[in-house]
């Protein structure tokens, strides 16, 4: 069946109640309709310290002191920001590295800019730095993560693209990912060539050096509506799955050595065994046929 990949669009620009509630709203003002408008314009009124509750509260973004709506995504779209987001995040988390986070993070640009990635990948060290900030004093990461993803409405003018991205680079990001849903393709721009992306399609696989070295998906798994478990966790399950097999062996070697010479392993041979890699493991396993004595056998452990 068809998934259909155009989405709802905001055409109402209206403030929303809490933005007339705290005081903050203009008469014959209205918001701008995107990043383009909004530093067409003049500086407008809004800061991170008046617009703050708007700001915590609606899917809304500050770009030149003024207010501008999230466009909204359909079901298609979160789809694909949610595969993208837990494969990041599985990954990050196992190689203890970061997370992947989704949408509505806010960070703070050093223009004054409040800016909210669909996608992040931040390391430990970088989230450490949020600083508490505005009258509640919340947390918010001054600049931007590692890696940013924004997913691509069809909507979308590539000229706002270009200057989100201007953003993102002059705040620390080092690559941003724009995906296209349509097209079903992925833009990696990073900040050393920030006019001359990669570009991924349904056929090919993509990474995310140097932040995770050996993260790899295929595209077409990261655009798939039903993406399986192993395709998400990728590295992650295989990971898992050979831990398992590793603490298979660790507790068997003992056993088949007791069976095969009649005697247990002292605590020291024990402690080696549990630093062999699989592949040691393995060689240990058939070793335990050939050898002629237990200490033949133990010589053949790894110190």
């Amino acid at each position: 069946m068809a998934v259909t990949l155009t989405g709802p669009v905001r055409t109402d620009h209206r403030r929303p109640a809490g933005l007339v509630r705290s005081g903050l709203a203009r008469e014959g003002r209205d918001w701008p309709t995107d990043i383009l408008e909004a530093y067409g314009r003049s500086v407008g009124p809004y800061t991170i310290d008046n617009a703050e509750m708007i700001l915590d509260g609606e899917a809304v973004e500050l770009y030149n002191g003024w207010l501008v709506w999230q466009e909204m995504t359909d079901f298609f779209e979160r789809t694909v920001a949610g595969n993208i987001q837990a494969m990041l995040d599985l990954s990050a988390r196992k190689a203890g590295f970061g997370a992947g986070l989704p949408d509505q993070m806010e960070c703070l640009l050093s223009n004054g800019d409040v800016i909210k990635p669909d996608i992040a990948l931040i390391s430990w060290k970088r989230a450490a730095t949020a600083q508490p900030t505005g009258p509640s004093q919340r947390l918010i990461l001054h600049g931007c993560p590692e890696l940013v993803v924004e997913t691509r409405s069809p909507s979308n003018r590539r000229a706002q693209e270009r200057r989100k991205r201007e953003l993102y680079f002059n705040n620390r990001a080092e690559v941003v990912w724009d995906v296209d849903m349509r097209g079903k393709r992925i833009y990696v721009y990073r900040a050393q060539s920030p006019l001359q992306p990669e570009v991924y399609e349904v056929g090919d696989v993509i990474g995310v050096e140097p932040f995770l070295p050996g993260w790899q998906r295929r595209v077409a798994d990261i655009f798939s509506a039903q993406a399986s478990a192993e395709s998400v966790a990728g590295e992650v399950a295989a990971a898992w799955i050979a831990e398992g097999r590793v603490e298979t062996l660790r507790s068997l070697l003992p056993t088949l050595a007791r069976y095969r010479f009649g005697a247990e392993l002292a605590p020291a041979v024990l402690a080696r065994l549990h630093a062999c890699a699989e592949a040691q493991l393995l060689h240990l396993q058939t070793r335990i046929e050939s050898a002629a004595t237990l200490d033949e056998w133990i010589a053949a452990i790894p110190r």
